[in-house]
């Protein structure tokens, strides 16, 4: 079956969420190996885009960034009780650990970034708002399969576990990476370090509602050499702002949280 017009847009929208630069722009090259179309008829979709201003071109590098317009839209998705409530517990956590810290949600195959706080030295550290990453070698991704049973994280990670999008570091096929969930599974964190960037290192733990099902992951991320040595007392951290958010997401005045799968 043909994709529609539609989808196609949709598709050259998402794969601004994967790779890029530090400033989420992505040449046209790019984005058209990312949708798998010509380039040419790649850049006639940005182009009409752009007129609509969902997507702007930056003048000095010719590259690709979402526009205002679509940002402006954002804000209006996603489950608003769940940022209302993760927002002050990533404040909090930065403010304890001086990293970036992350809310996420599953969406398909990836973790999804959807809540980015920040210290002044944790700029460019860990995934901004809008961008996916595997579930394989992610701490993000992992905690979101801590309730998955072994075939559903095979058939979620199957087709990553397979691409050479990660380092040594990571799981290199399904047995290690049920190895590790296991374990991570058991002390209510998990931990990637080096897996998917040198030198970055990640802890994440998951965030529930009230009928225990896990619903997002917070996270912190930051260089190696500064998170190394501190894992566990972040974990410590990640774990207590998860119990807040729930509490939150909980109590009386707040609907019943929706469980999203892309």
């Amino acid at each position: 079956m043909s994709e529609s017009s539609a989808e196609r847009v949709a598709a050259l929208l998402r794969a601004f969420g994967r790779g890029g630069n530090a400033h989420g722009e992505q040449s046209v090259s790019d984005l058209a190996r990312a949708v798998g179309r010509e380039r040419s008829q790649v850049s006639r979709m940005l182009k009409a885009l752009e007129r609509g201003g969902l997507v702007e071109q930056v003048p000095d590098s010719r590259r690709y960034r979402l526009g205002w317009s679509l940002l402006v839209l954002a804000t209006g998705a996603g489950d608003t009780p769940l940022l209302r409530a993760a927002r002050p517990v990533l404040q909090t956590l930065v403010s304890r650990v001086g990293e970036v810290a992350l809310l996420s949600v599953q969406q398909g195959n990836r973790s999804l970034t959807v809540l980015r706080e920040e210290s002044h030295q944790s700029l460019r550290a860990g995934g901004w708002v809008g961008r996916s990453s595997p579930m394989h070698c992610t701490a993000s991704g992992r905690a979101l399969l801590f309730d998955s049973d072994d075939e559903l994280v095979e058939t979620l990670t199957a087709e990553d576990l397979l691409t050479p999008i990660s380092t040594l570091a990571a799981p290199a096929n399904l047995d290690e990476l049920l190895d590790r969930l296991k374990i991570e599974r058991a002390q209510g964190y998990s931990f990637a370090s080096e897996e998917v960037e040198i030198g970055l290192t990640s802890v994440s733990t998951p965030v529930r509602d009230r009928n225990n099902t896990i619903t997002s992951v917070i996270n912190i991320s930051g260089p190696t050499s500064r998170l190394i040595s501190h894992v566990e007392d972040i974990a410590k951290l990640l774990k207590a702002g998860s119990a807040t958010i729930q509490r939150t997401l909980t109590s009386p005045e707040i609907p019943a949280l929706s469980t999203r799968r892309g």
